[in-house]
């Protein structure tokens, strides 16, 4: 690697606090988050109803709730059991939310008759415009990939069709505009043992933002963003930063530090919630190899805990929360209201796209020696802060396809991005392999990403995916003959395979001390792999498909990378041994923080720490819905 692509690529970008001025603390909260907009003892007090003690906090001491159930109840309440909150209940609770309470009515209702709410013009909108993630972002309890709330209302030409239930939707949302109302949420479903979600864009491959019979905290609302020119709040850090509320999504990030002149760590997906599930997640992004991974850039949070105490979450503050909820999973440890992410320098952007195929003068053999080739770049590509976002498909038996997606050279002109790519490119021209590379200079990171992905397509539950993070090992003469056979064995089974080749860099100007998977640290391989079928088939089939993804072509995979893992936000809501393949060996440590913190179990999601203490009944195998009844497994 030459040491200029090296000072251009990654050190000049993080030099930024060498240069900027610091002053005086600027992270103020938003007008929404102030003490006037919180719910506190006192304020709870002067709240005049029969009863309001469903609305009290719970102890001061986390670990020691003070439930009005003791012992815990076995399971969650459902519509229809007899201590179901009344509709006075309900109508109490809505009066102080100030109005923000919201019965579910699903957003295909209009398509049913059963419903009462048929309208072909309604329902004739509804189908043209179901793979536009924003239509389920902008509805309360709808969820961009339909296939785990049980399919039970999907948009249909037939009218007569009796198939439109709540399924795992929520039953009711609190569309919030304040702290109050997430407290108010919080202590509402705690109190009269309700399942409570939390749904802000609905962007999870697990559908963990709903769940039937459910109080949903919907923190869409929250658009508020702040750009601060010089962040200075006790931190390692001192420089440009945002404050960004739940509900921004990672466009209106990208839109913000363009008008800013500096550059922000997010994903590829316009429609994710940056500071929900992304960075609950881990976050990865086109310029994690410079910077790391989209969960080390958070300075502070703003934190509605399970008690419903309002907090700010930081080093200082409640610093073993600051360590889980960058990278230890949503829906968790309580209800991120906003964050202070680190800001980075503008820069310049090369991208370089192409594809390659079978054909006359291209066996799948040598297809599959132009993907080793790749591979075998992986390290080198991302030790010089680039990144590459690629797929692999069969078309038919014998038929293969790759596309690159394109490979991102961050901080590059075009002259130093062919310097790097020009040895890979060499390889697969002498494999014989034909490709027209298409390369394109941008000036900054949002005009890359808009001229480079177009909107993401959602709705859709004929797949279902897995993902693996390789470490660079895998790619490496010992091993990568082994991984290649392993994604070979995949993609002709009928495997469809997106690839990024990434890592999370070593950032010393951030705390990188946080709950991220150790395996992002070692990983130049992401991969994602989806299983397929029929937008009509059976549960039997999805079923035999499912289990094949888990158990033969993930399994190889797993076989292949044993100290490894899978990342959280795009992972298998089947992954065996959840647990070390999403958190790694941080398990223990995120266990005992749900404990203390949430030891009433409030919070609960598939895949999420302490899940596996709980189960929902009249489960499908591998099609786990969330249209049960949510249970204590003890």
């Amino acid at each position: 690697m030459a040491p200029s692509l090296r000072s251009i690529g990654i050190t000049a970008f993080l030099a930024v606090e060498q240069t900027l001025a610091t002053s005086s603390c600027t992270s103020s909260k938003f007008t929404w988050e102030s003490t006037s907009n919180q719910l506190t003892p006192s304020s709870l007090s002067e709240i005049t109803t029969a009863d309001t003690s469903f609305l009290n906090f719970d102890s001061e001491t986390p670990s020691q709730p003070s439930s009005r159930f003791l012992p815990l109840p076995k399971c969650k309440l459902l519509p229809g059991d007899p201590l179901w909150p009344s509709s006075t209940i309900w109508s109490l609770f809505n009066l102080t939310l100030s109005g923000a309470l919201i019965k579910t009515i699903p957003l295909a209702a209009p398509c049913y008759n059963n419903t009462g709410l048929y309208s072909s013009s309604a329902c004739q909108q509804i189908r043209e415009r179901w793979s536009d993630p924003h239509l389920h972002v902008d509805d309360p309890s709808s969820t961009m990939w339909p296939l785990y709330q049980g399919r039970t209302c999907l948009p249909t030409e037939d009218p007569t069709s009796s198939n439109c239930t709540l399924g795992g939707y929520a039953s009711y949302s609190v569309a919030v505009t304040k702290v109050k109302q997430i407290q108010l949420a919080i202590n509402f479903a705690r109190n009269l043992n309700l399942r409570l979600v939390v749904k802000n864009t609905g962007h999870d491959f697990a559908d963990k933002s709903i769940g039937a019979g459910a109080l949903s905290i919907w923190t869409h609302k929250l658009k508020d963003i702040r750009f601060i020119p010089n962040y200075n709040c006790g931190s390692r850090y001192s420089g440009p930063a945002f404050r960004l509320g739940a509900g921004i999504e990672t466009e209106e990030v990208y839109q913000a530090a363009e008008a800013n002149n500096v550059t922000v760590v997010g994903g590829e997906c316009r429609t994710v919630g940056m500071a929900g599930g992304y960075i609950a997640g881990g976050g990865h992004s086109p310029v994690s190899a410079l910077a790391g991974m989209g969960a080390d850039q958070v300075l502070e949070m703003e934190v509605v805990l399970p008690s419903g105490k309002f907090v700010t979450v930081n080093e200082g503050s409640y610093p073993d929360l600051f360590w889980a909820l960058r990278g230890g999973g949503g829906s968790t440890y309580g209800v991120v209201t906003s964050v202070v992410v680190r800001a980075y320098p503008q820069i310049p952007i090369t991208t370089l796209s192409f594809v390659f195929a079978t054909g006359p003068n291209v066996t799948v053999d040598t297809f599959f020696a132009g993907v080793k080739a790749y591979m075998s770049y992986f390290d080198t590509i991302t030790s010089a802060g680039a990144y590459g976002y690629f797929l692999v498909v069969s078309f038919a038996p014998g038929e293969y396809f790759f596309s690159m997606m394109p490979l991102w050279g961050n901080n590059m002109t075009q002259p130093q991005f062919e310097t790097l790519l020009n040895p890979f490119l060499t390889d697969l021209t002498n494999l014989g392999i034909p490709f027209e590379p298409v390369w394109k200079e941008y000036d900054s990171f949002y005009k890359t990403f808009t001229g480079t992905w177009g909107p993401e397509v959602v709705g859709a539950h004929d797949s279902h995916a897995a993902s693996r993070l390789f470490p660079k090992e895998n790619f490496e003469p010992a091993k990568i003959n082994q991984t290649l056979a392993a994604v070979r064995h995949a993609i002709e089974g009928g495997a469809i395979l997106i690839g990024h080749n990434i890592r999370a860099a070593p950032n010393p100007t951030v705390n990188q001390d946080n709950a991220v998977h150790p395996a992002w640290r070692k990983t130049t391989g992401f991969f994602i792999l989806a299983a397929s079928w029929p937008a009509t088939a059976s549960d039997s089939v999805i079923q035999e498909r499912s289990e094949t993804l888990t158990n033969d072509w993930m399994a190889q995979w797993r076989a292949i990378s044993p100290s490894a893992g899978s990342y959280l936000s795009e992972g298998d809501i089947n992954e065996p041994n959840m647990q070390d393949a999403f958190y790694g060996i941080h398990y223990p440590r995120l266990l005992a923080l749900k404990k203390k913190y949430d030891p009433t179990g409030l919070f609960y999601a598939p895949t999420a720490v302490g899940s596996e203490d709980w189960y929902i009944t009249g489960q499908v195998p591998w099609i786990p819905t969330q249209n049960g009844r949510l249970c204590r497994r003890t």
